[in-house]
Parts: structure tokens; C-alpha cells; sequence
């Protein structure tokens, strides 16, 4: 197992004089300098180059996190007499690693955020994929894998990393750093055999110079407290300048500003944001609805009043239906009433006292086009019987709703069979399931006068009697409407 080898470090440049501020909440940044691999048997990787970008965000005065990425090419070249040489003869390289790494680091200054020389450490961790190739032909070396099969020598792995290196800040836009980074290749990712993973490098190590770039306005500012402005929930300390801007005048330095970007007049609270009584979301200043309860959270409009999505008074919060038709009448808890339980609410019910059972139209009335034609009930009939089977009998429940409703209305009750049978017996038989129909009617209230059944055998058939789905049409009953 060869040792770590050392990280090369860039010199440092011309610096230029500025004031010493804290750095914007957002940054952006470029990097360059030199990587290298560590920890395995082979190959003898040496210094090259390697070049990225990172965006960042401040958390607070010295912590920050920032996302990073980078590309790199190392080669293993077996001219070079030391593992420290930084040129390379790529046409004697055995070997090149290649890869793109993203990372995620969270960081701490350990010394003042005004200070214009900082020490930076941080931890974090990300994703690399990297291939080792044929540097001539660009062809990915074979290896074994754990299942003792032939896979490429590549992967996309998760790696750990540290860092630590020198925050030099010239502006409150501008930063130069230099850092040392350590990264552990965990293997998670990786199926290569034990004796590949064990020879393999673990380490990459690299040193890199990088320029930091401050998204926002300039900060040089000093800032006293001086009054304490009464509010009728939080209290607001105003700070008056001492030879310096603040971004949106709201009273709040810029460096100690959490919401630096304020439109002008809003009234805030220490931390420089707006003021927000009911935490809504919605400044009080454009607050319509100043003391909306705060269960209301992420269900206000931009007014800061609780939406209610169906307009019928119970905000969506409280709400237990919020997505009624507009019109309907609802209760306590804000769902449809329906008196008659026909499915259409009170409020847009047309009909809001029809029988229950009875089918309706969109707007709550009993479809009186159903008499318009004869019923035709498919009974489940077994060969040879007349009882009604339980689907029909709950049809037969409604239809005597209907009827009651319709007390002018009088039907006939005609029976059908198959031609199986002789016609003297189908004719009896198709009588008494008509009868039986009847029955079941005045059971549920129709008055047995306004009824006339017949028996019609094995006529007027309606499908063919040569199969068993067309018989089963045929055993039927019809139930023609008249007045």
C-alpha cells in the first residue's frame, strides 16, 4: 500500500486593497488547481490539473454551504521519476482516470465574518463517476466483478469529503480561496471483486485556488441601535447609519439583514423582515386580514385573507369539503346538504322534495320520460320458476316509489318466456311471474287497481332462442305505462 501523497499548493497573487465586509448571502465561483489519487497499489497516478464551479448560500455570519462540481483527467505515467512531478508524457501514460464529481459541503468560518482573513473547514460528501481507460484507444479497462464476471473498471460512487484552506475577501463581491480538500471513496456504488476493491485507490486529494463572486448589492456598513419602535405584537429596533447604504431602508443593516431586499416602508421586525402578525405569509402592511388564525398557513391569497375555494363561507382551512359545486347549500363543516338524499345538493336541487329511492335528473327532479316507453326487467329466472330474484326486487322498490309519486298513473305487467316447453305451459308459467311482479309491487304500496297483468308466453321474442343468452332475454317481464 503506497502513502498518501502531498497536495501542491498555488502561490499567492497581488492582492487589492478593499474594505472588509461580509460576504453576500449568495455567491458563485470558479476553481482551478491540482488532484490526485491515494491509498491503492496501483496505478502510479501523478499532478494534473483539474478545473470546476460551485454556487453557494450563506446560512449565517460564518456558516455556509455551497454545491460543487469538477472535472478531471489524471494519468499514470511510468517515465516520471517521483509521484509529485506535475508534467506528464502522455504518450507513456498506462492508464487515465477520468471523472466528474459533484459535491455538497457545509462550512464554518473559524474566525470573524469581518474579518478580511478567514480559515474556512467543512465536511460533506457527493457523487463521482469516474472510468479508468486505455489512454491511446479511450477503451474502459475490464475487471472481475463481485458475481466473478467481466465488468468495465468504472462506477458512480458516493464519496465523503473534507476541506480546510485560506478565505482572503478584497469586497464584499469579491473572494479569493485557497483550500486543501480530502475525499473518501466509500465504494458505495461498486461491485468490483474483493482483490479490485482492495488495490484500488480511496483517497483523492487535491489542492485548488478559486475566485468568489457575491450576488447582491455592496455592504460597508456601521450600525448602532438607537430606538426601540412600539408594535402591537413585536417590537422593532430601527438602527440609524454611520457613513453607509442600506439596501431597502428598512431601519436593519445589510450585514444584519435576513430579508435585505424588503420593498421600501414595510415594517419589520429585528431580523430585517417584514412584520407578520398572523404568519401567513403576507406582510402586515398588505394584510387585508391582519388576525387570520393561524391554521390558515399556506392557504391565504395574496390579499392574506383564508381561501375559500367553493364560495359558500367555510374557508378551505376548516373546510371538510372544499371542492362543492358553487351554490350548494353545506353545513356546519362546510359539506352539501341533501334533504331528499337524491344526490343533487340543497341549493341546486330544482326538486329538493322528491321521494327517496326515486331516480333524478342533473337538477334533482324524477325523469318522468321513463313512462314514455315500456320497462323491460331481465329477471334471473331458473327454468321453470317465477320468483324474482333480489336484483329485480330492489329495482321493483323504486319503481313503486315512482308510482306512488305518479298516483295517475296505471300499468300493465306483461310475461315472457323461452319457446322451451309447450305453449299451453309457457303461457302459464310467463302468468305467474307477471302475477308474482305484482305482488311485489302492492308489497311496497301500489294499489292493486291500478294493475292489470297478462301472460304472454313464448311470444314477441327478442332474441334468438337457439342459444342460451338469447332465451335468457326472452324470459322476461315488460311493464307498459298508461293513464
Amino acid at each position: 500500500m503506497r502513502l498518501s501523497r502531498l497536495t501542491c499548493a498555488f502561490p499567492l497573487g497581488f492582492i487589492f486593497a478593499f474594505s472588509t465586509t461580509k460576504a453576500q448571502s449568495q455567491f458563485i465561483g470558479v476553481d482551478g488547481g491540482f488532484v490526485n489519487l491515494s491509498g491503492g497499489d496501483k496505478p502510479n497516478f501523478t499532478l494534473p490539473p483539474t478545473f470546476g464551479g460551485y454556487i453557494g448560500q450563506r446560512i449565517s455570519d460564518n456558516w455556509f454551504a455551497n454545491l460543487n462540481f469538477s472535472i478531471q483527467k489524471i494519468y499514470d505515467d511510468t517515465t516520471v521519476s517521483s509521484s509529485l512531478s506535475l508534467g506528464v508524457d502522455k504518450n507513456n501514460a498506462t492508464r487515465k482516470w477520468s471523472a466528474m464529481r459533484f459535491g455538497l459541503t457545509l462550512n464554518r468560518l473559524l474566525f470573524s465574518s469581518t474579518n478580511t482573513f478567514n480559515v474556512p473547514a467543512g465536511f460533506g460528501g457527493g457523487l463521482i463517476s469516474w472510468k479508468i481507460e486505455d489512454p491511446a484507444s479511450d477503451t474502459i479497462y475490464l475487471v472481475t466483478s463481485q458475481k466473478n464476471q467481466t465488468v468495465d473498471y468504472s462506477a458512480s460512487e458516493l464519496f465523503l469529503t473534507f476541506q480546510n484552506g485560506l478565505h482572503m475577501e478584497f469586497s464584499s463581491r469579491l473572494s479569493l480561496i485557497l483550500q486543501t480538500r480530502f475525499d473518501y471513496l466509500t465504494g458505495a456504488g461498486t461491485e468490483f471483486s474483493d482483490a479490485i476493491e482492495s488495490s484500488r485507490d480511496k483517497w483523492q486529494m487535491g489542492s485548488s485556488l478559486s475566485l468568489r463572486f457575491g450576488l447582491g448589492g455592496p455592504k460597508n456598513i456601521s450600525w448602532q441601535p438607537t430606538t426601540v419602535v412600539a408594535s402591537t405584537s413585536n417590537p422593532t429596533i430601527v438602527y440609524t447609519k454611520s457613513g453607509s447604504n442600506d439596501s431597502d431602508n428598512d431601519g436593519i443593516p445589510d450585514d444584519r439583514d435576513k430579508c435585505p431586499y424588503n420593498e421600501i416602508g414595510v415594517q419589520v421586525d429585528k431580523d430585517g423582515c417584514p412584520l407578520d402578525a398572523d404568519y401567513n405569509g403576507v406582510p402586515d402592511d398588505i394584510d387585508h386580514c391582519p388576525n387570520t388564525d393561524r391554521a390558515a398557513a399556506g392557504m391565504v391569497d395574496i390579499y392574506g385573507c383564508a381561501v375559500d375555494s367553493d364560495f359558500e363561507g367555510i374557508p378551505d382551512f376548516k373546510d371538510k369539503c372544499p371542492h362543492n359545486d358553487v351554490g350548494a347549500a353545506v353545513d356546519s363543516i362546510g359539506c352539501p346538504t341533501d334533504s331528499d338524499k337524491d344526490g343533487v345538493p340543497d341549493g341546486l336541487d330544482d326538486c329538493p322534495n322528491t321521494i327517496y329511492g326515486v331516480a333524478v335528473d342533473k337538477n334533482g327532479c324524477i325523469d318522468l320520460s321513463i313512462i314514455d316507453k315500456p320497462l323491460v326487467l331481465n329477471v334471473e329466472y331458473t327454468s321453470g320458476m317465477y320468483e324474482v330474484d333480489s336484483g329485480t326486487r330492489d329495482k321493483l322498490k323504486k319503481l313503486a316509489a315512482l308510482l306512488n309519486f305518479m298516483s295517475d298513473v296505471k300499468i300493465e305487467v306483461n310475461g315472457y318466456t323461452d319457446d322451451i316447453g309447450t305453449p299451453l305451459a309457457n303461457r302459464a308459467l310467463s302468468e305467474k311471474r307477471a302475477k308474482r311482479v305484482a305482488e311485489y309491487l302492492v308489497s311496497y304500496g301500489v294499489d292493486l287497481k291500478r294493475i292489470r297483468v297478462f301472460g304472454k308466453g313464448e311470444s314477441d321474442f327478442m332474441a334468438s332462442n337457439q342459444t342460451a343468452e338469447g332465451r335468457a332475454k326472452n324470459r322476461r317481464i315488460e311493464i307498459v305505462f298508461y293513464k
